[in-house]
């Protein structure tokens, strides 16, 4: 089974544009936005996925209404954070900022907001960030795909 996690778009669309095409072109279940699409243009070009979204919001998503109207009329999900969510009976927290006091005994916890790309292990849980989708920051902008039944992460350039 395989998911997409994305952060950090700010707005950005032919990233956004770019990453769809690549998440496109796997047997995804679904992808995985942690926050900061920003304004709710960016979120609509995620109808064009062929994957189920999810998502949370961000500290540069300030348009929450609008964002949510988006979200109701394409069958998005899309909450404050954390989101809990499950896949292939592994458990999931979906994070903008990571808050570690907030953090249950689950598989995967995914985060964005650093801007930077991360996997670490911790205790019995794996930390991924997918990294900017955006390119502002650190000048790379990444996503990520999450092999859950092979345990493999891979980044992407976009």
């Amino acid at each position: 089974m395989l998911l997409g996690i994305i952060s950090d778009t700010h707005d950005h669309i032919e990233k956004v544009k770019k990453a769809i095409e690549i998440f496109n072109q796997y047997n995804l279940t679904g992808v995985i936005h942690c926050g900061d699409f920003v304004a709710p243009f960016t979120l609509r070009e995620f109808v064009k996925l062929k994957a189920k979204f999810y998502g949370v919001f961000g500290n540069c998503d300030g348009e929450k209404e609008g964002l949510l109207k988006v979200a109701k009329e394409n069958n998005f999900i899309l909450c404050e954070p954390p989101l809990e969510l499950v896949f292939n009976n592994k458990k999931f927290l979906i994070f903008h900022k990571l808050k570690k006091e907030t953090i249950k005994n689950v598989d995967y916890i995914i985060y964005g907001h650093t801007h930077q790309p991360e996997i670490k292990k911790e205790k019995n849980s794996v930390f991924i960030n997918p990294g900017e989708a955006c390119g502002l920051l650190t000048e790379k902008a990444t996503i990520a795909i999450l092999d859950i039944d092979k345990k493999e992460i891979k980044f992407v350039e976009i």
